[in-house]
């Protein structure tokens, strides 16, 4: 009972949860949330309904930005000097792209395409 009562608050506080547009649906940390908690409460064996609860509270306060306003800083720039729009910018999926950082077809399946091609009908006009 209690299990159902957390899943449905995790839910709702994840549809609120920001989408990054600049990331495809893989790297988003909304999505990827949403797979984890869904993932967790369908296995059979029993929450701990404390760390579970724990867990959503820190999700919560983390949505809720409140560090950020307990302690506001003037800060504009990252670690490496870069601004927000430069940030979102290097971090984009076409960028990751260009630098080889998205997920390729692995060794395995090239071979395995490589020896067993996929079979095409051939069609022949007439």
């Amino acid at each position: 009972m209690i299990s159902r009562y957390l899943y449905k608050q995790y839910i709702r506080l994840l549809t609120d949860w920001p989408k990054d547009m600049a990331k495809g649906a893989d790297n988003d940390l909304s999505t990827f949330l949403v797979t984890q908690v869904e993932r967790a409460f369908r296995q059979e064996q029993e929450l701990d309904n404390n760390l579970c609860e724990k867990k959503y509270q820190a999700l919560k306060r983390i949505a809720s930005d409140d560090v950020n306003k307990a302690y506001p800083h003037s800060y504009k720039s990252g670690v490496f000097g870069l601004n927000l729009e430069q940030l979102q910018e290097v971090n984009s999926l076409a960028v990751r792209k260009q630098i080889g950082l998205t997920r390729s077809e692995s060794i395995f399946r090239r071979i395995k395409n490589f020896v067993f091609p996929k079979k095409t009908l051939d069609v022949q006009p007439g």
